[in-house]
């Protein structure tokens, strides 16, 4: 005791009150620095075993055998009414969520009654959502909003329906005990295993694909993959760009002062984005064109200066409203994004809608959309691989403008309107 008494005088001596407290500190973090690890694993197991002991999630072989049984009986008459399982979600905007409430208005366009039923979140707003809804789809009036947990509503309180529709793997478990409904379909919007490591959590959420609902598919990569794999039963559709939002303005995509516009999709909450490999390529990109390129970055809240970049890019966070997005989006050159699930997710697309030379990283999984010297630039994963595209399309303005429209022709041949009918007359098909 006394040897670190006078250890810590002469440290404050030789250093300075600041001094002193910055050794403390270091000095305290690498006694940690042990424990800190296995303290995380053992609360992150704690908290995936609370999850996984959820009794929505204990379902037995039984349980799916009678679910399979049940939606494979004859049906009669039209549609009337459906049930839909979703997740909680803070905004319609978000491109799952969106795609999810367009099939809900085709379907109420088509006299069909939808009870929309949110799970996981017994305080869930319904009557702002409601609002949101009446902006977003003004089509869609016969439909109810039911929040399961709320005042005791149980999965067996949900009235009968000719359809059932989860939309998220956690919500394939509710409509496995939903027994009241003569089909059930998967809309499956990516490879949702992928959202985890391999381990509990990622178990559960491939069983689903085995459940013996009939799956639709958001992109043909998707469809494939999922149905080769798992050997689901469905069909898949194309996810289309409302261009009435997304539109490009090619006049204005060279600035007056000469100036590249790199747009970074960042969003570091979503491992599949891969946000520290595309940081990475960005730190290149701003060292190599330090006057050539201005990087604009939206996506999700995050701090540039802990990565070496305040005052090197312009990080709008999370914007407020699609028009926001696509305002920045006709304002910029190029689009960089990663995704490393199976499905391109919705940014390529925008990002070809608004003008946007797009660069992406290979994924097997997403070439019957992307190609690469085409309609954009593909790359490996590496961020240095990563910034020399990117860089190809700095230095060459004939190869970016050619890549951009070339990416405008590809997403404006399709609209939701024809995707949202042909999944209508594939549920009417099998019906």
């Amino acid at each position: 005791m006394k040897e670190i008494i006078k250890n810590s005088a002469q440290t404050l001596r030789d250093n300075g009150l600041a001094g002193f407290y910055r050794k403390v500190v270091r000095y305290s973090a690498s006694r940690l620095d042990g424990l800190k690890p296995a303290a995380v694993r053992y609360k992150a197991l704690l908290e995936e075993y609370r999850d996984v002991s959820d009794p929505v999630f204990q379902v037995t072989n039984q349980e799916i055998l009678e679910s399979r049984r049940l939606t494979q009986q004859k049906t009669t008459g039209r549609i009337q009414s459906a049930v839909w399982f979703v997740p909680p979600f803070s905004h319609l905007s978000f491109g799952g969520t969106y795609t999810i409430f367009r099939v809900i208005e085709k379907l109420s366009k088509q006299g069909v009654f939808n009870t929309v039923v949110v799970y996981g979140e017994p305080f869930f707003n319904a009557e702002k959502t409601c609002s949101q809804i009446s902006r977003e789809f003004p089509c869609l009036k016969n439909y109810e909003l039911k929040v399961l947990g709320k005042r005791g509503l149980s999965v067996d309180d949900l009235p009968d329906a000719d359809l059932g529709f989860c939309t998220y793997w956690t919500s394939a478990y509710h409509l496995l005990k939903y027994r009241r409904v003569r089909r059930k379909y998967y809309l499956v919007q990516d490879y949702e295993p992928l959202f985890f490591s391999a381990g509990s959590m990622s178990a559960l959420a491939e069983s689903t694909y085995r459940f013996g609902f009939t799956g639709i598919f958001n992109s043909p990569g998707l469809g494939d993959a999922t149905m080769g794999r798992h050997g689901m039963e469905g069909f898949s559709f194309i996810p289309a760009v409302d261009t009435s939002i997304y539109f490009p303005d090619f006049e204005r995509k060279k600035g007056k002062d000469g100036k590249v516009k790199l747009f970074f999709y960042a969003r570091p909450g979503n491992a599949r984005n891969a946000f520290n490999l595309g940081l990475i390529a960005i730190q290149q990109l701003v060292q190599r064109f330090p006057e050539r390129l201005e990087v604009v970055a939206a996506g999700a809240k995050w701090d540039e200066s802990v990565y070496g970049l305040k005052g090197r890019i312009r990080n709008l966070g999370l914007l407020k409203s699609l028009r926001d997005v696509a305002d920045i989006y006709r304002e910029c050159d190029i689009g960089m994004v990663f995704m490393l699930s199976r499905h391109p997710s919705y940014q390529p697309l925008e990002f070809m809608a608004s003008g946007m030379a797009t660069v992406t990283n290979r994924n097997e999984d997403n070439l019957w959309l992307l190609r690469d010297g085409v309609n954009c630039l593909l790359s490996e994963p590496s961020p240095y691989a990563m910034a020399e595209r990117v860089g190809e399309l700095v230095c060459n303005d004939d190869l970016r403008m050619s890549i951009a429209r070339k990416g405008h022709q590809e997403v404006s041949s399709r609209s939701w309107e024809s995707e949202i009918d042909a999944i209508w007359r594939q549920i009417e098909e099998r019906w």
